[in-house]
């Protein structure tokens, strides 16, 4: 992958709103370095370089991966320039590698993760000089990352945008270089479905290196099984994808063979052969690409070919497109060939030792290289046995000892990567369990249980999650029923209790809940017969009020009836007795009066008898009405000062 000193681009082919990718790191989530000595220089710049990472959230990856520089962006995440402090510890003097940060919608779909996982190891596999190598694909907590070697130089498509149309030399040298590589990884069954410029690398010294393998090829396979688009992940570039493809069949050699002749086709004229389109757009309108100037007829037919969006009539193979597009060279004349033969009898001899020497070499090799493979073994270095058996294989196809160790060292890798895989999941768990969080561990434990059915360690410590899951539900159960009683809700402190017994809780966990609940229950029951007693007082003072018309007394009383039962029958009857009350009261107001009335107008009269007449009919019907009283003691004075007047004459 590129370093930061290359030109900061989208080694993918930009597509923005992909910083999501940016990993999490856990606070204090990091490894404490310690050395054996104090003079350790290494550690001590190690245990710095932690210490620095802490302080900055998401920049430490597995304790052990440093994350610096943003070298790039894509749809499938973000590339980093990153340190490894196990070679800080070492010392060594290059101690950077990149690290490729997969984005969301690898996270969103467990399936597409495992296809890249198991695609990442096959990508290991591939050690060629045209190929990146990757040297790790793992996850921290939720972060998916891939670890491979850091380059230095720009993706093609930068050097295209700048640069092209290249020069014929260098677009085929480069096409040679990308044939090498993407024919070495087809032999070996992966191919890599999202071949194009934003996936090559040119490094300073010119080399080509194609990037991503296994990474497309994981979520195009994925998707053809799964209710989600490839396209969602990043896979499918539809100016590079064939007509297979965007219809989901199959990878096949034969797609990569298509977009490695639309690479070409740009290096050489500096536009796409179908303007950007898709191979299906392009076949549906019946396309065809100019013909490139600098390109013979034969090499414009062979690339043409490759061109082809009709699979039938494409090469199916990239030897097959290399060897039309750069035929091997053919004998000359035959007047050349005697002269060579000419040559090579004067010169037999010479040839003869150089071939010998050739082929003492070649074996000095593959034995170095066995012996180093073994070593590795022997010290459990899988990956380094791996590395050394493929050259060898690569030097002598048959060699049985080196196939023999190739498949001891990936199957120890495996059963060492699954355990490393056991412990770290094992750990995650434990550490959410420490922090009280079950549902983190329980989840945990069951991902690792699906992946190793019946590991003992997970599926104890899954068991002790039930427990304390159970134990905690419980616990709440209680509280609730606690909070109730507190706020003398009966009815739901009783519904509490019974959710914990249905929890699976003890009688002796919830007789503590029960004694407040049944305490609660009791002075319920004693507030009740206060209250009702209460009720009865006040109902019958209302009543007594009434008996005396005393209506505001009346009000009093149904006031304080609604307070204490806002659905008291008893104060809507005394309200309405009331309010009949009041009427008939108006009532005989009205009727007093008028005999008043009729009263005051006899006394002006000087009828003193039908005063008193009157005011005495006023008084039977409001008893002590002081009106009517005063009137008959007016007229009865006025009557009594007549009758001495007339005796008196």
């Amino acid at each position: 992958m590129p370093d930061a000193d290359a030109t900061e681009i989208n080694p993918e082919g930009s597509l923005p709103g992909e910083r999501e990718a940016q990993p999490p790191a856990p606070a204090g989530d990091y490894t404490e370095y310690q050395s054996a000595t104090q003079a350790s220089t290494g550690f001590d710049k190690a245990r710095q370089l932690a210490q620095k990472a802490r302080s900055e959230s998401g920049r430490l990856l597995k304790k052990r991966f440093v994350l610096e520089d943003v070298l790039g962006e894509g749809g499938m995440g973000l590339v980093y320039k990153a340190r490894d402090l196990r070679k800080v510890e070492a010392e060594d003097r290059n101690p950077y590698i990149a690290v490729k940060v997969l984005g969301q919608n690898f996270k969103d779909h467990p399936q597409a993760f495992v296809s890249l996982q198991q695609e990442a190891v096959k990508s290991q596999k591939l050690a060629h000089p045209n190929i990146v190598t990757v040297h790790d694909f793992d996850r921290d907590g939720n972060t998916i990352f891939m670890t491979m070697e850091l380059l230095k130089g720009d993706p093609l498509d930068s050097l295209l945008q700048l640069e092209a149309p290249f020069s014929k030399e260098v677009a085929m040298r480069y096409f040679n270089d990308l044939c090498s590589g993407l024919d070495y990884a087809h032999k070996r069954g992966l191919i890599h479905s999202d071949f194009k410029p934003g996936n090559i690398f040119v490094t300073t010294g010119g080399t080509v290196k194609i990037l991503d393998f296994g990474i497309a090829r994981a979520a195009n396979k994925s998707a053809v099984s799964h209710d989600y688009d490839a396209g969602d992940l990043g896979a499918l570039t539809p100016a590079y994808a064939t007509v297979e493809m965007a219809r989901g069949e199959p990878p096949s050699f034969s797609d990569d063979v298509y977009a490695l002749a639309c690479v070409l086709y740009i290096m050489l004229t500096g536009e796409h052969p179908y303007g950007r389109k898709s191979a299906a757009d392009a076949l549906a309108e019946h396309l065809k690409p100019p013909r490139p100037a600098v390109l013979n007829n034969r090499e414009w037919q062979a690339l043409s070919a490759a061109l082809n969006p009709e699979k039938s009539r494409r090469p199916a193979t990239i030897d097959a497109f290399r060897n039309a597009m750069l035929p091997p060279k053919r004998a000359g004349s035959l007047k050349g060939v005697v002269a060579l033969g000419l040559v090579l009898v004067a010169a037999g001899g010479w040839f003869g030792y150089q071939q010998m020497q050739a082929g003492k070499e070649q074996q000095r090799v593959i034995e170095t290289r066995m012996q180093a493979a073994k070593d590795c073994f022997y010290s459990q270095d899988y990956k380094c046995t791996i590395e050394n058996a493929l050259v060898v294989r690569n030097l002598a196809p048959q060699h049985p000892e080196a196939g023999q160790l190739l498949g001891a060292a990936e199957s120890a890798q495996a059963e060492a990567q699954q355990e490393q895989l056991v412990s770290t999941r094992l750990a995650d768990a434990e550490a959410c369990f420490e922090a009280g969080d079950y549902a983190c561990a329980g989840g945990r434990l069951r991902a690792l249980l699906d992946l190793v059915p019946g590991q003992a360690q997970a599926t104890l410590l899954l068991q002790r999650v039930d427990r304390e899951i159970v134990r905690q539900t419980i616990g709440s159960h209680l509280e609730t029923a606690r909070a109730c009683v507190d706020s003398g809700d009966i009815d739901c402190a009783r519904v509490a209790l019974a959710n914990a017994r249905d929890a699976g809780a003890q009688p002796a966990e919830l007789e503590e809940a029960q004694r407040a609940v049944d305490a609660l229950a009791a002075a319920l029951m004693a507030a009740a017969r206060d209250r009702e007693e209460q009720l009865a007082l006040l109902l019958a003072e209302g009543r007594a009020c009434l008996q005396m018309n005393d209506f505001t007394c009346v009000d009093d009383r149904v006031a304080q009836l609604r307070a204490a039962d806002a659905d008291s029958a008893g104060a809507l009857e005394l309200q309405q007795a009331a309010a009949a009350g009041r009427e008939q009261q108006r009532f005989r107001e009205q009727t007093v009066a008028g005999f008043l009335e009729e009263a005051e107008d006899c006394f002006q009269r000087k009828n003193y008898s039908c005063t008193i007449a009157k005011s005495e009919s006023a008084l039977a019907i409001i008893p002590r009405h002081p009106g009517a009283s005063a009137l008959i003691r007016q007229a009865g004075d006025a009557q009594n000062k007549a009758k001495m007047n007339i005796s008196i004459q």
